[in-house]
Formats: C-alpha cells, structure tokens, sequence
C-alpha cells in the first residue's frame, strides 16, 4: 500500500471522512438550534404583540368607560347632585340639632326623681312616743323635718329606725337643742287635767339624703371642629346613688355613613387621664362611680379609610 511521508493513504482518507461527518453533524445541530432560537423569538416577538394588542383594547375601554361616566355625571340627571348633597348634609344636621334639643329636654325630665309616696307613712311609723313632727320638706334629694320630744335621744332613736327601713342614703344630720318655753299646742296633745305636762323639751331637726338615683348624661361631638358638631341626641343613665355605670362600645361609632373614632373623653368638664383613656381603647367600655348627676362627653374623629 502507497504511504505518504510514511503514513498510509486508507488511513489519511480515513480521517478525512471522520472530520467531514463530524463537521457535518456539528452543523446539523448549529442549524437546529439556530431554528429554536428563530422560533423563540418569533413566540416573544408574538406574546408581545399580543400584550401590545390587549393592553390598547384595555386602555381604548377605560377610555370608553370615562368617557361614559363623564357624560353620565354631565347629565341633567346628576348636574343637581351636589347641590342636592349640601341640601341632605343641611337636613341632616338640623335633625340632629332636633334631636339633641329633644333629647335634652327628656334629659331634664328624666334627671327628677319624684319623692315616695309612702315616705310620710313611714316618717309616722317611726316616730316616738314621747316625740312628735312639727314640719318637714322635700327639696331634691334632700328631707328636712322638725319636731319636738320630750327627751334627748329620742330624735336620734327616730333617725336609727328610719336608717333601718332604708330612707336615708348617708347618715343625717341632726340638731337638738333644749326648749325652755311651753309648746303652744300642748293641750291639744294631752287630755286636760288627767297628765300633768312636762316643761322640760327638747327641739329637733333632721336633715339627710333620701335614697335615690343618679342621672348620667352620655353626649357624642366630633372633635377637632371648630363649631360643636353633634353625633347623634344625648341618652341618659339611671343608676342608684354610689353605683357604677358603664357605657360600651364607645371607642368606634358610625354616625349618618361615617366612621369615628374616640379621640377623648370629659367627665363634668374634666378630661380622662392617658392611662384611664388606654384602659377604655383596650376594653371597648367606660366605667365611673358619679358623684352626683354626671355629664359624659364623648369626642370622636374621623377614622381614616381602611386600606
């Protein structure tokens, strides 16, 4: 066999044919993936266009969509609308000021307790034989009455009774002095000639605190106004006198489709201290011992709009 430098022609075309099948198959596969990269870019070139094309309809719609409100709010049927606003914010706050008027005239009524009717009976019952009533009163809360007894202890005998039937809310007051002159109308009280009366007597008087309620008066402003904005009529609380009272859900309220939040709280024109307050934001509720009959106001602000 004919050798070249040595080396053998069969083996030379050997390698002559192993290149040119390698170099071939390299090119088969430049080929295909020069066809995946054609064809991937045809498809992004397309899901372009495709989101080119959707987000002009989109757009071309919305635009539609403004186009159709605008015409709709110019319309005649909403060209009155805001003017029709002002006029129901305008009712809505003159009814609120109604009712806060009438609210507070109920509270007036509400805040007088009348006096028991069988208080008298019981005044009766109690009194000592060797004592009698000259006069007594009711103002308020308060019962005033005065008398005479022939002995000293007897008026604090008649209080002690009283206490025990539950008339007195805290202890009386009582005032005895010695009289030194005869009673005007002792002979009435005694049969003429059969008792010998006794010059020795003592006046009287008792002065205490019925048992009786409390009125609290729960009022909602907003706050943060320059004007006193009301948030609904005033509600009132009975409670018996040295009780609490409580009143919930107080730390949000929606008044005429708005949102508030407490922002504060004033008791008889006092504001809650920031540790009381916290208290009330954690609990949701208020609770106080009044002193007599209290005024709550409650202050909100506008909560923000969620999200």
């Amino acid at each position: 066999m004919a050798k070249v430098n040595g080396v053998s022609k069969k083996l030379l075309a050997k390698k002559d044919m192993n290149f040119f099948a390698e170099f071939t198959a390299n090119a088969a596969k430049a080929a295909r993936m020069l066809g995946y990269a054609v064809a991937a870019g045809i498809l992004v070139v397309f899901v372009v266009l495709a989101f080119i094309v959707a987000f002009f309809i989109r757009n071309s719609l919305i635009k539609n969509d403004i186009r159709n409100l605008e015409n709709l709010l110019a319309s005649p049927q909403y060209a009155t609308l805001e003017d029709e606003y002002k006029q129901l914010k305008e009712q809505l706050n003159e009814m609120t000021n109604y009712n806060y008027a009438l609210t507070e005239m109920r509270k007036a009524v509400d805040s007088i307790d009348p006096a028991p009717t069988d208080l008298p009976d019981v005044i009766a019952k109690c009194i000592p034989s060797d004592s009698f009533i000259s006069s007594y009163s009711i103002d308020k809360s308060t019962l005033t009455f005065t008398g005479y007894s022939f002995t000293y202890y007897s008026p604090v005998e008649m209080v002690n009774m009283l206490n025990e039937k539950d008339v007195f809310s805290t202890r009386p007051s009582i005032s005895t002095a010695r009289v030194v002159k005869e009673i005007d109308n002792v002979e009435e009280m005694l049969k003429e000639g059969k008792v010998e009366a006794i010059n020795n007597y003592y006046a009287f008087e008792v002065t205490g605190l019925l048992v009786s309620n409390v009125h609290v008066s729960i009022t909602r402003l907003q706050d943060g106004v320059d004007s006193k904005v009301m948030l609904g009529g005033i509600e009132t609380q009975t409670v018996r006198a040295g009780s609490s009272y409580t009143i919930s859900d107080i730390t949000e309220i929606t008044y005429a489709g708005v949102k508030y939040k407490l922002s504060r709280i004033l008791v008889n024109g006092v504001q809650v201290e920031e540790g009381s307050f916290a208290e009330v934001m954690a609990n949701g509720q208020f609770t106080d011992v009044p002193s007599g009959n209290d005024e709550v106001q409650l202050y909100y602000t506008v909560a923000p709009a969620e999200g």
